[in-house]
């Protein structure tokens, strides 16, 4: 059985041409494992992506720093600032704004307003509201002494759970009786909460409803509207834009499309260089076989001929006159 087939240099262009067409096939779905890895989750209801990331759950560079969040046991989605655990009830990427409730009281059917600790922001991570303002808590009031103060036991908040001799004490920070409060209670808390004009809600409502922070982070849209990720170098402490053939600065499109188009153009350069090799091999082997070949039949046939000519002059002897005697009578 003939195996040359397989050395042809046909066949040496049409196994150039499949490994080409499978290395760039390997190399088009081969996806960049950053953009994987920060793929938007959920917890909680809310869809956590850039600036966020989840803790355990998604790696580091795939948030913006000081914006790490967990998942509770309850499945709750939640922000620690400044020793304190806040529930993210909603969060507007839009904006840049999320809507946090402290998490001490949150969801508790009690009437008793938790004990808290005063909150403390970054300012280059987040900042309060405009609708913002602060409800002083009180949870060491004298209660002898709210009774003998009319308008400050009304600020009273009833808990069953208190001492009989201590008492829990909340009013807004523009409150007039602030001061009052203050000498008969000792230091308060300040919890900041939303309040809006011409509403009559209760401080245990304001605590519940929580209160809106904007936060101050590297835009994320244009990478976003390119089909990338968002995620943050903390190597160079500066933006990534995690696309799916690798990190680019700020957007996959014009970076992404031009590293593409010169990589094709180097993989198609090779190829067509490649095969132009192998057909002048294959035209300048193919020529001189074929003169060779030529020359060689030629040969043959004059030897051939040589031969005939011999074999008959042989056979038939010598073909030059003879000469005959004769005598006379």
């Amino acid at each position: 059985m003939n195996h040359s087939f397989f050395f042809t240099p046909f066949s040496l262009v049409v196994i150039l041409f499949i490994a080409t067409f499978f290395l760039l096939a390997k190399k088009a779905s081969c996806t960049d494992p950053q953009f994987l890895a920060c793929e938007p989750q959920s917890c909680g209801g809310q869809n956590i992506s850039f600036p966020f990331h989840i803790q355990k759950a998604q790696e580091e560079y795939c948030g913006y720093p000081g914006f790490a969040v967990s998942c509770n046991e309850k499945s709750k989605t939640v922000l620690s600032l400044s020793d304190n655990e806040y529930i993210i009830q909603e969060i507007d990427y839009q904006n840049q704004s999320i809507r946090l409730s402290n998490a001490a009281g949150f969801g508790k059917n009690t009437s008793c307003i938790p004990q808290i600790q005063n909150i403390s922001l970054n300012g280059d991570r987040f900042r309060q509201s405009t609708t913002r303002t602060g409800v002083f808590l009180f949870y060491n009031c004298n209660s002898t002494l709210l009774e003998s103060d009319s308008k400050l036991l009304n600020h009273k908040v009833d808990c069953s759970v208190e001492n009989a001799n201590v008492s829990t004490v909340a009013m807004l920070d523009d409150d007039p009786l602030l001061g009052s409060a203050s000498e008969k209670c000792g230091a308060g808390v300040v919890a900041p909460v939303d309040v809006y004009r011409g509403e009559n809600v209760s401080i245990g409502k304001m605590l519940e409803r929580g209160f809106v922070l904007n936060w101050v982070a590297s835009n994320c849209s244009v990478c976003d509207e390119s089909g990338g990720r968002c995620g943050f170098d903390n190597a160079t402490y500066q933006f990534r834009c995690f696309c799916p053939d690798s990190p680019h600065a700020r957007s996959c499109k014009s970076e992404s499309t031009n590293g593409t188009w010169r990589r094709w153009i180097v993989v198609g350069s090779s190829v067509a260089a490649a095969i132009a090799s192998i057909i002048i091999i294959c035209l300048t082997r193919r020529k001189g076989s074929f003169e060779c070949s030529h020359s060689n039949d030629l040969q043959s046939k004059n030897w051939q001929h040589v031969d005939k000519v011999e074999t008959f002059m042989m056979d038939y002897h010598s073909l030059t006159p003879k000469r005959f005697s004769y005598s006379r009578y």
